[in-house]
């Protein structure tokens, strides 16, 4: 049975069971197996642990549970455990650990519309439970925190929906199981508008065995995040959706464990990072920006570390936007794997990379189309496919300490601002020509009189070939040309008077 079918049935059990709860206060009321037996309110159960077995609890219409504990496990083979906070200032305070699983039914946490839950320590999917455990947090301004840890599916099945405008607030949060736990699992969604969760501790998606992460049109903000995988067990994660946003301060760290996690924008999707580190053995982690609209803005440094590549660590494509501050390094993985080299790390198909350095081993590259900005870029770089090389538009120039071979199909655009003596792209080693030139105005571009110069290209090796075709869109005053006679020695384009 799938998820949403899952939350769907339980829904319904939910609402049915609560429908013949007698209300035993008009606040706070209890069905079924929950101890102890004495709602009032508010409930302060002082030094009694709450323990809902097959029955249900309800906090409604503002009223206030107080417990130093809970254990919401189900029971039977009919009837599922509930803790159900509905509505503005209905509240939950647990001053000690909730636990939510550890029977063959499913076990259930509701807060719902306004209402807010507080616990120090949330454990969702507990003691190898069969049965699964569910947080549904829903509606604006339901509110749950968990002031230390929250496990999700740690030692049991586990699984969190945030939606609807909803809110988590969280210290460190763990999703997937620990070792040796052959039930373990957790996921978690996070759909719709102005649903947020914060966490400030750590945040480790597949902390043994493999979880799942959904942002659709919600937002997740992180500090130094983790998607891990083991042996062969993946964690993914995804984020799509217009205002679907994942947020992580300090490093990101993508298949930290064995090389194994991965990560996906999807249509509108954005990823918004300080630093980033990709670990991917035989192609097991990456991060993918291959749809409309999709964004990655990465402010530092991003580092792929990867052997035995069956696949891009890093893909951009269908029209997606990746800008990386800093530099973007490829690293082989060292140490024991006698993994061949199968392919790039990095691939840009269609769309946009724009990046601060680029350093990449040879070949772990693939420039097989889109648009490549730079500021430097060490290696050889190659553009032999549909690939566009755009120097000007984001940094002033952009230097290659290696070759540059451009293909037929492939293109140099170039931006200018105004006359320049040094060159906009400069090859430290040979330049192989074909393709086309497209010479543009950048942003403030100035107005060009007789005599100005501006230096296209410039280069220390050989130069072979030339462009198929030269386009040069920079505007002139009536009279005068472009004389580019020199462009394949010295690298430059003159305004002359025309003939």
């Amino acid at each position: 049975m799938n998820h949403q079918v899952r939350y769907a049935l339980s829904a319904l059990s939910i609402a049915a069971s609560v429908s013949v709860a007698g209300p035993a206060n008009a606040d706070v009321t209890i069905s079924g197996n929950v101890s102890p037996q004495n709602p009032s309110d508010p409930w302060d159960l002082g030094l009694s642990q709450l323990v809902v077995g097959a029955g249900t609890v309800e906090v409604t219409h503002g009223g206030t549970l107080i417990s130093p504990g809970a254990s919401v496990r189900g029971g039977g083979d009919a009837w599922f455990g509930t803790v159900k906070v509905d509505g503005y200032g209905s509240t939950w305070v647990n001053n000690g650990t909730i636990e939510l699983g550890a029977s063959l039914i499913e076990s259930w946490l509701v807060v719902r519309n306004g209402a807010e839950v507080t616990t120090d320590e949330l454990r969702v999917g507990v003691r190898g439970s069969l049965g699964d455990a569910f947080v549904l947090v829903e509606g604006y301004d339901a509110t749950l925190t968990s002031r230390t840890n929250l496990s999700i599916g740690h030692t049991g099945q586990g699984h969190v929906e945030l939606k609807q405008g909803a809110s988590i607030f969280s210290h460190n949060v763990y999703i997937g199981g620990v070792g040796n736990c052959t039930v373990c699992g957790g996921d978690v969604a996070i759909t719709g508008s102005a649903t947020t969760w914060v966490s400030t501790g750590e945040f480790i998606l597949g902390v043994k065995t493999g979880s799942l992460l959904n942002i659709r049109r919600g937002q997740l903000f992180t500090v130094g995040a983790r998607i891990d995988g083991d042996d062969f067990r993946n964690s993914h994660a995804s984020v799509s959706g217009w205002g679907g946003t994942w947020t992580n301060q300090g490093l990101l760290r993508v298949g930290a464990n064995r090389g194994y996690g991965t990560l996906t924008l999807g249509a509108y999707g954005t990823l918004v990072t300080e630093d980033t580190e990709i670990h991917s053995e035989l192609g097991g982690g990456f991060i993918k920006v291959n749809d409309v609209y999709a964004s990655w803005l990465n402010s530092g440094d991003v580092t792929v570390f990867a052997i035995g590549n069956q696949s891009p660590s890093i893909l951009v494509d269908n029209g997606a936007f990746v800008s990386i501050g800093g530099l973007l390094r490829t690293a082989p993985t060292v140490g024991g794997y006698p993994y061949p080299y199968l392919g790039p790390s990095v691939r840009l198909a269609d769309g946009d990379l724009v990046a601060g350095a680029m350093e990449v081993a040879e070949g772990d590259f693939d420039l097989a189309g889109g648009r490549l900005e730079i500021g430097s870029f060490v290696g050889d770089l190659a553009n032999m496919q549909g690939g566009e090389l755009s120097v000007g538009a984001v940094h002033p120039s952009t230097d290659i300490a290696g070759s540059y071979s451009q293909g037929p199909g492939a293109a140099l655009s170039i931006a200018v601002a105004g006359s320049s003596a040094l060159p906009l792209l400069q090859v430290d080693g040979d330049l192989d020509l074909d393709g086309a030139l497209e010479v543009r105005p950048a942003d403030g571009a100035v107005s060009f009189e007789a005599g100005d110069t501006v230096v296209l290209l410039g280069w220390l090796g050989d130069l072979t070939g030339t462009f198929a075709a030269v386009n040069i869109a920079l505007p002139l005053a009536p009279g005068l040309a472009w004389d580019t006679s020199a462009l394949y020695t010295t690298g430059e384009i003159t305004v002359v008077t025309a003939s």
